[in-house]
């Protein structure tokens, strides 16, 4: 039987496959975030290291990334200015990619891969 929250992946993984973020982008890039205001900037780093560690609490199999960001990135309700730091200094060195990879890259590095998904 399949359980709801494979089901859930797998309508996840088929929207990705059916719609991927990259060619819908229609270039946009990290330098593209860069221009925005600190504030707008800081909400775009806090949703998608939030909805990373959504999909590691939903992999069975990454729980320990989840827990990782909670740690590393919140500091009680708020983002740690440091970490928003981090990504942004990543966005800088790549200007030209797309900003969704080097926020996923940044918390990679500080919490290990998503290899296996």
């Amino acid at each position: 039987m399949i359980t709801l929250k494979a089901l859930r992946l797998n309508a996840f993984v088929l929207a990705l496959a059916s719609y991927p973020h990259i060619s819908a982008a229609d270039g946009f890039t990290s330098a593209d975030v860069l221009e925005w205001s600190a504030e707008s900037q800081n909400s775009y780093f806090q949703t998608s290291v939030t909805m990373i560690g959504v999909v590691a609490t939903q992999t069975g199999t990454h729980g320990h990334i989840a827990a990782c960001i909670d740690d590393w990135y919140w500091q009680g309700d708020v983002a740690n200015p440091d970490n928003n730091e981090a990504i942004r200094a990543a966005m800088q060195r790549f200007p030209d990619l797309y900003p969704q990879a080097i926020v996923l890259a940044v918390v990679e590095k500080q919490c290990g891969n998503f290899s296996g998904l």
